[in-house]
């Protein structure tokens, strides 16, 4: 079954994993949630425009891969229970 997680890209509509809707699915196979190749910068860290300098992918945060057991938080709420309870 498809979950949806959350994207790091903060809603770009350049963002070729969740199109910029903020969510992308991803169903874990049979040994989990595996780390994979990221689609907006297709694995440099890096995108580069026509007429705009180059900077760092924010699908991936510059790292090339995209990591399904590591998104962004959703609040203050979240980050308080991940440090009492464990992610």
């Amino acid at each position: 079954m498809p979950k949806q997680v959350k994207c790091h890209c903060g809603k770009r509509a350049s963002c070729k994993l969740c199109g910029g809707s903020g969510f992308y699915e991803y169903e874990p196979g049979p040994r989990g949630w595996i780390p994979f190749k990221c689609p907006t910068c297709v694995g440099k860290g890096w995108v580069e425009e026509p007429g705009v300098d180059r900077e760092k992918c924010p699908t991936c945060r510059g790292t090339g891969t995209v990591d399904p057991a590591d998104p962004p938080s959703h609040g203050i709420f979240d980050i308080i229970w991940k440090a009492l309870f464990g992610a």
